[in-house]
């Protein structure tokens, strides 16, 4: 180029203009993980930006200038600017500093030390190596500040998971689930609630998942970590992070699990002494050669094996992944077994350079399960098995049926009766009254994300889950009258529940100066419809055969309407965190609702703020050492809300056999949603060179507006009303430690989790007046047991708190004896407190030690406190078959005030089940056990097979040792995963041990 100078000036030659580029590119660590928030910046400009959630980062500036790449915690780089466009940059780690990138709300990637709140996120293939056909239940001992119960139901069955403690009376104190960034529905079957059901259970919506399409889980036990989920997240959040495809790498695993079942924990049965003829009583004479009969031997050995495999492929535009699994079990009580099948695909693709990605994905899932049992007398073989008299011999009704000349047809061969506790004989249970359930899902979902700048895109998502469930129940002729008349009995029905889901946000990750800028402002509506039918009764004319045409049409049952739902949410939403140079943070979110569980109120919508501030505090004050690599600091508050529950805002006339009921409570057009408010603070502490990572968390919260449902005088017209009242308070500690420390040419890690949380019932129903004028009050709430046992609401007592009947005393506190029938009574009206059902404290140690292709790691699970009650060791002392009451016989009688009374009638009185004495059969649910074992080794086969990248065998076990219990069953086991029936064992079948071996290959 030639600029010419003033008239008579020689001509000056100017260098060309640089020639501007759009620079692509995307920012790692060395381990390939995405780096969130990296700095770049043009030297000798104002020109910047930062990578994005996906490390990403796109600028435009001249050829040839110097870019400068810096992150705390790393190296960092100075690049020219060349001809190449697209930049692939490794930044190396400087010092230890917390830059871990987690998933946390909606699905958004944030950097670990920028959370105001406790966020805990564990890799699938680390957490799920000891696997369960549940996959939540290997969480339990690895999560701080959830407690973790698995069903009774034993493969496949339900789990119970609370995060920092029971907040709602008459709400779900279940944590919601969430896969990639969308809610789940419960798909939650129903729950046992007394001594009589516990049959034809079924596994809730997140146990028919395939764990091996499973990434990884963050665990948001805090209100403020889940806020921007609405009232659904009220009980914290489970986030499932599944797989996608990985960019010009092909790569096909392919695994396997097997695993043998036993029972883990039995209670202690006697041999030696016999019944009279014809009484399923064992209190007869002591036998001349003890019995050889044992329960156990009932059971079989059970087993689970879990085969997966999937691909993984693709290029820099289009990733696939496609996965198929396969689960097949059969538990340890015959004749129960469970079947799933998963199939799933996804595809994540570019479009528009780079600026427009698409992310799609489908899943079918189809589930049999056949004689799940939780607990309970009806259908439970394990009542006869184990109450079995001594002096008879089980051997001869195996032959379950025989020919009956009347009927033409073999019959039930009992002749024991149901002993006023629902018997029949076991083997005809488990192969002459079938429960089966038969489950299809289907799981579709789309998102578009479009990068309108390098700094803000609008991001699109749309899910549909389908879930239809058929039920049959068959019970063959002979059955006990109680359930089947003369030709059998048959029971048909159908649940269909779909969801719909959307959301729209606007994200904005911006640097400006100093500041950086991460915001999400959105909108998001859920559509839930579930419909229920059902259809049985007595056979009418043709003995076991199972058809709705056979039915007895005066005589059937039609389900309840009522069942049925259409449930509507819109919310929007928003959330902005304000960094000061990647040291101090400040994070606010909003959420606001509208539900059709508010209809017909004053009470429109539903509110949820949070605020948080968090202050990496090496970093401002320079304090980083050779000890001190990171500490952080953190506050949050939050609220979140609870709707309602269905049909109390919108009186809906349920239908019974086809005809309409009136409702019969008095509504109530000031009911509000429940309001939790918590605080929380924690630090966050890195020790010696990330040898060491400590994280505690304390917090509190109080929720208010509790649900109750006082019934009022006959002569208002209605039974009850509902109302908001009371106030429920949980405290706690959270702390979680980390250690990686080489031990020689060993490579050692330590995890130690430790949670407490201590829960208070402030306050019930204060004096109300009700808007007819009646004026109720509560301040306690009887919520069900049975005539020994009773789970109690005092104001001031706990969530989980139990009341027993005792032995009736005198005046000065001693049992009293009635000296001529030499026995002891039961007061049934007296109950006294019993305990809570739930820990002091919960502990879980995990190691695991790695050296030359040999790994071994173990869990010991530790629960402290607590108190259960066990009804089957009640029955068990009633019926002579205990070890305690042999041993009673053999001191010559039970020991009362000092003194012997006759074993017999002293233990047929408190043991008397359901009408004995409830303080007898309180225990200790302290426990420690080995959780979980595993060995495995990474087979050298690479060099001799290269198509195989690894090939690793392992030793895999589950509840392997009980260290100490004092309870007569696992304490662990829950027959209901609601919010009552805690701690009870009503012939529960046992928990189980599991060993077995894994095998997982890469190609």
């Amino acid at each position: 180029y030639i600029i010419f100078a003033k008239k008579g000036s020689k001509p000056v030659e100017q260098a060309p203009s640089p020639e501007p580029i759009t620079v692509k590119g995307t920012v790692v660590d060395k381990n390939g993980t995405p780096l969130i928030g990296v700095s770049l910046v043009v030297e000798g400009t104002t020109l910047s930006t930062a990578t994005d959630t996906e490390g990403n980062f796109t600028l435009t500036t001249d050829r040839g200038t110097m870019l400068s790449v810096s992150y705390v915690g790393y190296h960092g780089q100075r690049i020219r600017v060349a001809n190449t466009a697209l930049l692939q940059i490794v930044l190396d780690e400087d010092t230890i500093v917390l830059v871990d990138v987690v998933v946390t709300a909606l699905g958004i990637k944030k950097e670990e030390k920028a959370l105001a709140y406790h966020i805990q996120q564990l890799q699938a293939a680390e957490v799920l190596k000891v696997g369960d056909a549940n996959f939540i239940n290997s969480l339990a001992g690895k999560v701080a500040g959830v407690t973790i119960n698995s069903s009774s139901a034993g493969i496949g069955g339900s789990s119970k998971v609370i995060m920092r403690g029971t907040k709602s009376i008459a709400g779900n104190n279940n944590a919601l689930y969430v896969i990639d960034g969308i809610p789940m529905p419960t798909l939650q079957s129903g729950q046992p609630e007394d001594l009589f059901t516990g049959m034809g259970q079924s596994g809730d919506g997140l146990s028919n998942i395939n764990p091996d399409d499973i990434e990884s889980l963050s665990i948001l036990s805090g209100p403020a970590a889940a806020a921007l989920y609405g009232s659904d997240a009220a009980n914290g959040v489970v986030l499932i992070t599944t797989k996608k495809g990985q960019a010009d790498r092909v790569s096909v695993q392919v695994s396997n699990s097997t695993l043998f079942l036993s029972p883990f924990m039995m209670p202690e049965f006697q041999n030696t002494y016999g019944s009279e003829t014809g009484s399923y009583y064992s209190w007869g004479d002591r036998l001349a050669t003890p019995s050889t009969y044992d329960p156990a031997d009932f059971f079989r050995t059970g087993y689970n094996v879990f085969n997966s495999i999937s691909l993984s492929t693709g290029t820099d535009k289009n990733q696939t992944y496609v996965s198929a699994s396969a689960l097949t079990a059969e538990g340890i009580i015959p004749n129960n077994t469970v079947s799933r099948y998963n199939v799933g695909i996804r595809n994540t693709s570019r479009f528009l350079n780079d600026r427009l990605n698409l992310d799609v994905s489908a899943m079918y899932i189809s589930v049999q399960e056949q004689n799940m049992l939780a607990q309970g007398q009806y259908f439970n073989p394990l009542i006869p098995v184990y109450l079995f008299p001594r002096a008879d011999h089980i051997d001869k009704y195996k032959t379950f049926e025989r020919y009956n000349v009347e009927r033409n047809f073999k019959t039930q061969y009992w002749p024991y009766g149901n002993m006023g506790v629902g018997m029949q004989n076991p083997y005809w249970i488990i192969n002459r009254d079938i429960f089966e359930n038969d489950k299809n899902r289907y799981m579709m979902s789309g998102g578009l994300k479009y990068d309108i700048a390098d700094w803000i895109n609008v991001t699109g998502r749309v899910k549909m889950d389908v879930n239809r469930t058929d039920h049959r129940r068959k019970y063959y002729a002979s059955t006990d009258g109680i359930f089947a008349g003369k030709y059998g009995a048959y029971y048909e029905g159908n649940q269909n529940t779909k969801q719909l889901y959307a959301d729209l946000m606007v994200n904005i990750n911006k640097y400006i100066g100093d500041f950086s800028l991460s915001a999400i402002l959105g909108t998001s509506a859920s559509d839930v419809q579930h419909s229920y039918d059902y259809l049985g009764g007595d056979l009418m004319s043709v003995a076991n055969l199972f058809s709705l045409r056979n039915l007895n049409v005066s005589q059937f049952e039609v389900g309840d309407d009522i069942l049925s739902y259409h449930d509507q949410l819109q919310g929007v939403f928003g959330t902005a965190q304000v960094g000061y140079k990647s040291m101090a943070y400040l994070d606010i979110t909003a959420r606001n609702d509208w539900t059709n569980a508010l209809s017909n109120t004053k009470t429109k919508s539903i509110f949820y703020p949070s605020v948080g501030l968090s202050a990496v505090v090496t970093e401002i004050f320079g304090i980083r050492s050779s000890v001190l690599s990171f500490l952080k600091a953190r506050i949050s508050y939050s609220e979140v809300g609870n709707a309602p529950p269905r049909y109390i805002t919108t009186p809906t006339y349920e239908l019974v056999n086809g005809y309409p009921q009136t409702t019969t409570f008095l509504f109530n057009e000031n009911l509000q949603p429940e309001r939790t408010k918590s605080w929380e603070t924690g630090l966050n502490v890195v020790l010696w060179d990330k040898k060491i990572k400590l994280d505690v968390t304390l917090y509190k919260s109080s929720t208010e507006n509790q649900l109750f449902n006082p019934t009022l005088s006959s002569s208002s017209g209605f039974s009850s009303f509902y109302v908001n009242a009371g106030k429920i308070e949980n405290k706690g500690i959270e702390l979680s430690l980390e250690i990686n420390q080489p031990v020689g040419p060993v490579q050692w890690k330590s995890n130690l989790i430790y949670s407490l949380n201590r829960n208070r019932i402030v306050q019930l129903l204060p004096s109300y007046t009700a808007p007819n004028g009646e004026t109720v009050s509560l301040n306690e709430l009887n919520m069900g047991g049975t005539a020994s046992y009773r789970m109690m609401l005092l104001e001031g007592g706990s969530m989980g708190d139990f009341y027993v009947n005792t032995l009736k005393t005198d005046e000065h506190g001693y049992i009293i004896v009635d000296q001529s029938a030499q026995t002891v009574s039961s007061d049934a009206n007296t109950f006294i407190y019993g305990g809570n059902v739930n820990p002091l404290y919960n502990i879980g140690f995990r190691n695991s030690f790695e050296w030359n292709g040999i790994s071994v790691g173990f869990m010991l699970n530790a629960r402290v406190g607590g108190e259960v009650i066990s009804i089957t060791q009640a029955l068990m002392d009633a019926y002579g078959v205990s070890a305690t009451t042999a041993k009673a016989r053999d001191n010559g009688g039970a020991t009362v005030n000092g003194a012997r009374i006759p074993a017999k009638e002293y233990y047929q009185v408190i043991g008397g089940g359901t009408s004995g004495v409830g303080a007898m059969y309180v225990y200790s649910a302290t426990n420690v056990r080995l959780g979980e074992l595993s060995i495995g080794y990474e087979v050298p086969v690479t060099k001799l097979v290269p198509a195989i990248k690894s090939l690793n065998v392992s030793f895999i076990g589950r509840n392997l040792f009980m260290i100490y219990n004092k309870a007569p069953f696992d304490p662990e086991l829950t027959a209901s995963t609601g919010t009552y029936y805690q701690g009870v064992d009503y012939f529960m079948p046992p928990s189980l041990r599991n060993i077995g071996f894994a095998v997982n290959i890469r190609f």
